[in-house]
């Protein structure tokens, strides 16, 4: 006959030794999972798995008496400050440790679990339950290791490493940004126009990151085909000096082909009656011209640095977002945001202006800083005094969210670093929209208004957030 109160202990002795396998692991990950994406996802996960790991060992022990109390909390660790913040390397090889460990210990006591009920006569599911979590813990143990040795070189490393790539594989991707990265992967030109749909609308949040994770572990080849694709620099995410080069020889290409289309179309025009050739006609000759204007404002500057041109295009009211001093490595980065009447007609005044900033917020500081000036969206035009400026700004809101957010992964890991967002006029609604959509996408806030203090009710809400600035200063 079994005695039931010798087997109580020995069982219990496990319990109480080993029921804090995965307490370390866990407090590693949540140190983390304030990056996001599969960081926070994997954090649940392993919260879950500890969670079941004390339920089986505390079964194991109600089928010889009562059970015990074993549940004890890991605090919640708090973001770190600074917008761009990163993350310890050392971090990774210690989880994978804790892992390990874990696994070894837990596929021991499962193996012991196992015999002692048997010959109890008893259930072997708590056993056969923590044997799952150790084989569980040995898997992502490995995953980890195989995935730490390819990672870039540096201690910080960017939040969006470990969002998107050391622990992507828990990542959800409900808009399918993965899929579409694996075409850009393979020179698939369409992939590339569809995520600029997605970052455009701001349907994956993560995506700035996805996009900054998968661009640092590409090989180099791919890296070129990628550069190569069309459109491929106006995403989100990139290094700032990818996204320039990326986009000035899409400007190059750009202009030989609306050249080839203008020659083409000013001969149609001759021999045909087809009345909406002049209309096309005119439309690529408008496009041309905007081309043109990109180019002027891309000429460098003596005593500024060369401009680096984040995203453009010609089609609709035009788009331009320039930057005067790299935004990864910035100590300041400030993004002004402009309202009625910009696009790529007004582009030289918003450029003067960015050029003008940099200059004083340089002299200022005194650290590196980068003044971008993004028209990312159709800002309102007036037009026979009718015009939509909610309806612009909603959509001009989803875009800068995507735009702040690659800014943000993009950027080397830095807490002292700062991101600055001014919205100007009726820019200021949408830095309204983009606030109230996401948080930590601004350190700080200016609103810069006409100087008559009428104020929209729904921007009244960025007093608690913003310095507001009129013509007789901050208020």
């Amino acid at each position: 006959m079994v005695d039931q109160t010798a087997s109580l202990e020995r069982v219990t002795a496990i319990a109480v030794e080993h029921h804090t396998a995965l307490d370390q692991a866990a407090r590693l990950v949540h140190a983390i999972a304030w990056t996001g994406g599969g960081a926070s996802a994997f954090a649940e996960l392993l919260t879950g798995q500890r969670a079941t790991l004390r339920m089986a060992l505390s079964e194991s022990i109600s089928l010889f008496s009562g059970t015990p109390e074993l549940a004890t909390d890991i605090p919640p660790t708090p973001r770190p400050r600074g917008t761009f913040a990163g993350f310890s390397r050392d971090v990774l090889p210690t989880l994978a440790g804790e892992l390990c460990a874990a696994a070894r210990n837990l596929l021991e006591i499962a193996g012991f679990l196992r015999e002692e009920l048997s010959v109890a006569g008893k259930s072997d599911r708590p056993a056969r339950v923590i044997a799952d979590i150790g084989l569980w813990s040995g898997e992502q143990a490995g995953r980890l290791r195989d995935r730490l040795v390819r990672l870039p070189p540096g201690r910080i490393l960017p939040a969006a490493l470990a969002a998107y790539w050391m622990f992507g594989d828990h990542a959800g991707d409900e808009a399918g940004a993965g899929p579409l990265l694996a075409r850009v992967s393979a020179g698939d030109p369409a992939a590339v126009h569809s995520l600029l749909g997605l970052q455009h609308r701001c349907a994956d949040p993560g995506l700035g990151g996805r996009v900054s994770a998968w661009w640092t572990m590409q090989p180099p080849k791919t890296r070129m085909t990628s550069l190569g694709l069309p459109g491929f620099g106006g995403l989100h995410g990139l290094p700032g000096a990818v996204r320039d080069s990326a986009n000035r020889e899409f400007l190059q290409v750009e202009t030989g082909l609306l050249t080839h289309d203008l020659h083409r179309l000013g001969a149609s025009v001759m021999w045909q009656s087809d009345r909406d050739l002049p209309r096309s006609w005119d439309r690529v000759n408008v496009q041309l011209k905007r081309l043109e204007t990109i180019r002027s404002a891309m000429t460098p500057v003596p005593g500024y640095p060369d401009p680096m041109l984040l995203g453009f295009d010609v089609a609709g009211q035009g788009r331009l977002t320039v930057s005067w001093g790299d935004p990864d490595t910035a100590q300041t980065t400030v993004i002004l945001v402009h309202g009625l009447n910009t696009g790529l007609s007004g582009a030289m005044a918003s450029i003067t202006r960015a050029q003008l900033l940099w200059r004083q917020a340089s002299t200022m500081a005194g650290t590196r800083v980068s003044c971008v000036t993004w028209d990312g969206y159709d800002a309102p035009l007036v037009d026979f005094g009718a015009f939509s400026p909610d309806r612009n700004a909603d959509l001009g809101g989803q875009a800068l969210t995507a735009f702040c957010l690659g800014l943000r992964a993009a950027h080397t890991p830095s807490r002292s670093a700062r991101n600055v967002l001014i919205g100007h006029g009726d820019g200021a609604l949408t830095v309204h929209r983009a606030l109230a959509g996401g948080a930590g996408l601004a350190d700080d806030v200016i609103i810069i208004d006409h100087g008559d203090g009428d104020w929209r009710p729904e921007s009244a809400a960025l007093r608690d957030v913003a310095t507001i600035v009129n013509g007789s200063g901050p208020r």
